[in-house]
């Protein structure tokens, strides 16, 4: 149920120092820590030796020192060093992951590392761009990391969990459309002379109606923006309007727990460290309506007979059109694997 192949945010760059910093993606557990030099280093988080936790070890130079038995490994992998012998296997090593820090995260690439391009990191530009603010964070959610990108890709549930700040009856007057782009889907609802919502005209200081813009990217593996703009009605009046864009990484740990980062990026008020506060806590207790909602969804699909089918409504189709991306990558990659074992049992005795 994972794409192999992919970036996935292992944590915020500041996270990352001197320090062993333990972190499961997609099943995989991954040490992390800064090299000497600045840069970002990711191992299996398992000693080769009796795969004890390389993070419960310490940092020696650039080198982890396993805690269990003193193995050594660099940031390649390759074992430097066994206290009490000279003769260093060539099987004594563990895998390194190619890491990248961009748009405030640090990137860890799962699969194949000659595939690593660091042109599919998913384009958060907004996250660093010169004029334009960013608050976020991090939400631990016990939950499938799909039920959180179909959350973000039908944005009628604000109409219903979130009527306190970001949603109203408008949301679910207006029609939304969408289309697939190679390995992309797009989302867009234009809600035209709408009443604010309880946000926006807090954040504006106005409450006359807004001409609302939600545009929608998904990226793979289970990555979305946001592109959330809000005009006096028939007017694109900048010194009044509200555009700011909601940046989405999820990062499964397992089948049923993912890590939520997330950032609202905004080109007004910049300086107004009051007006960011408000938005950051605004926004952050909006999500943590949608984490009630998805983890009783997690529990109930579980605890739900498996031959029930859900029933499909017509907002359902950019979340179905982003699980077909990603189902389609996956069969795809794991094609050759497939194939591989085919032939070994047919060439069996």
């Amino acid at each position: 149920m994972f794409l192999k192949n992919a970036w996935y945010v292992a944590a915020w760059s500041h996270e990352i120092n001197r320090i062993l910093t333990q972190r499961w993606i997609a099943g995989e557990p991954i040490v992390l820590y800064r090299k000497e030099a600045g840069g970002v280093a990711a191992l299996e988080d398992r000693c080769p030796h009796r795969r004890a936790a390389l993070s419960m070890g310490k940092l020696i130079g650039d080198t982890v020192q396993c805690g269990y038995h003193g193995v050594q490994l660099d940031c390649s992998g390759a074992c430097v060093r066994i206290p009490g012998q000279e003769t260093i296997p060539p099987s004594m090593r563990t895998r390194a992951y190619p890491a990248v820090e961009k748009w405030q995260w640090v990137w860890v690439w799962l699969g194949d590392p000659a595939a690593a391009d660091e042109a599919l990191i998913p384009d958060f530009r907004w996250n660093s761009e010169p004029g334009w603010v960013s608050t976020g964070g991090t939400i631990d959610v016990k939950a499938n990391y799909q039920l959180l990108t179909d959350n973000l890709l039908d944005l009628t549930h604000e109409t219903y969990v979130h009527a306190k700040t970001i949603g109203n009856n408008a949301i679910i007057e207006w029609p939304m459309t969408h289309r697939v782009e190679g390995n992309e889907v797009h989302v867009q609802r234009i809600m035209r002379d709408t009443p604010p919502p309880p946000l926006f005209a807090k954040v504006r200081g106005t409450d006359v109606n807004i001409d609302r813009w939600q545009v929608i990217r998904f990226q793979v593996p289970a990555n979305v923006s946001i592109d959330a703009r809000g005009y006096p009605a028939g007017s694109e009046d900048l010194s009044k309007a509200l555009r700011w864009f909601s940046i989405n990484s999820i990062t499964p740990v397992d089948e049923r727990t993912s890590r939520y980062y997330w950032t609202i990026t905004r080109c007004f008020a910049q300086d107004d460290e009051a007006l960011t506060e408000l938005i950051h806590q605004s926004i952050h207790a909006t999500f943590m309506e949608d984490v009630e909602i998805l983890e009783q969804q997690q529990t109930m699909i579980e605890t739900d007979r498996p031959d029930r089918q859900e029933v499909g409504v017509r907002a359902d189709a950019g979340s179905i059109a982003a699980r077909r991306v990603l189902e389609r990558l996956i069969r795809n990659e794991s094609a050759p694997r497939d194939s591989e074992v085919r032939a070994a049992a047919t060439s069996s005795p």
